[in-house]
């Protein structure tokens, strides 16, 4: 049937990026159509991008686009924008609840001093700590969202409408910004309620690492919404993982006294690289290293920079971390577009 529409001159090609849709009124094939291929003309009607062939009776022939990946990459963009708009209740739950915590979190540890007014290195060790689980958490409430999606995507690439990894591309693009104000709102209000190191350069660092985290935490979040059949096992699957993430991150457990055969969850710890990355962006540095973090009897026991030595950092992991939470990213995305793919193959076959 689907053959049949295209060659009687159905599809409609559109090199300039604009949407168009295929009207029963506009074919010039026989008055006598059967429901099936009335049917099939009205869903293509409601597709956002028009459709130029799709695959014919042979499985083995390829798929045409009507459009180039950048113009599917633009249109799908859109697409979401309007969508994360339109959820007005989830975009502004998530917005405020980035700000909110950052003021309650930043009103619990705000300035934590002991009788000789250093900061405490425990109580910043736990804002850390609990930083990365608020962020690395929160992000998990848009499993269904990509679930239902993911329905629609398979749906859609299977008639042709759209590449795979248009999809997948505009998906991360259009995430970008809105993380990005997110990690904004909730970095402003703790980063200064909190006492962390008075530097403007510091503070740009650490909101980079939070929106690092965020993405990190989104990529992953998506991945596995393209892997887990429902919501249930995604939902089981990702907190079971978030928490092993979190056990061997070490905070809880030093590095040097994780078995051995485990030593390889904390390298593949999504906590590990940010929660370093904050303690050398508020240990290193000149002003950091200098910094008395706990007293002794006859006068400081201990400074900034060796406490980073104690743990194994150095001020050049600040941005080989980065580099490593990037990879991760890109990572997950990639493994989600391979799961993905792989899905929409099955379904046309």
């Amino acid at each position: 049937i689907q053959s049949s529409l295209y060659k009687r001159g159905n599809g409609s090609h559109n090199a300039e990026c604009k949407e168009s849709s295929l009207s029963p009124q506009s074919n010039n094939s026989k008055p006598n159509l059967d429901l099936a291929e009335v049917a099939m003309v009205k869903l293509y009607t409601v597709l956002s991008l028009p459709v130029k062939e799709v695959v014919s009776e042979n499985q083995n022939e390829s798929m045409a686009y009507a459009n180039s990946p950048y113009c599917e990459v633009q249109i799908l963009g859109e697409r979401f924008c309007k969508n994360i708009l339109r959820t007005r209740q989830l975009f502004a739950g998530r917005i405020s609840q980035a700000l909110i915590a950052g003021l309650v979190l930043g009103t619990i540890y705000m300035k934590h001093e002991d009788d000789q007014g250093q900061l405490g290195l425990q109580t910043q060790l736990g804002f850390f700590a609990f930083t990365l689980t608020f962020l690395l958490s929160s992000t998990t409430e848009g499993l269904p969202i990509f679930l239902q999606e993911r329905r629609i995507l398979m749906t859609e690439t299977s008639r042709g409408a759209y590449r795979v990894s248009s999809y997948v591309l505009a998906n991360t693009l259009v995430f970008l910004p809105f993380l990005l104000v997110v990690s904004l709102l909730y970095s402003t209000p703790v980063y200064w309620l909190v006492g962390l190191q008075r530097d403007v350069g510091a503070f740009f660092y650490f909101l980079l690492v939070v929106w690092m985290v965020v993405l990190m935490s989104n990529s992953f979040v998506a991945c596995f919404s393209a892997l887990m059949p429902n919501f249930i096992m995604g939902t089981s699957v990702i907190a079971g993982l978030m928490g092993s993430f979190f056990l061997f991150s070490g905070y809880f457990i030093e590095k040097e006294k994780i078995p051995q055969y485990w030593k390889f969850m904390h390298y593949l710890s999504i906590f590990k690289y940010p929660f370093e990355c904050f303690m050398i962006n508020e240990y290193g540095g000149e002003r950091g290293k200098n910094r008395c973090v706990q007293n002794g009897v006859t006068g400081c026991k201990m400074f900034g920079g060796d406490f980073l030595r104690q743990q194994g950092l150095q001020e050049s992991h600040k941005w080989s971390y980065l580099a490593i939470m990037l990879g991760y990213i890109f990572g997950y995305r990639l493994l989600s577009f391979i799961i993905l793919s792989y899905r929409c193959y099955r379904s046309r076959q």
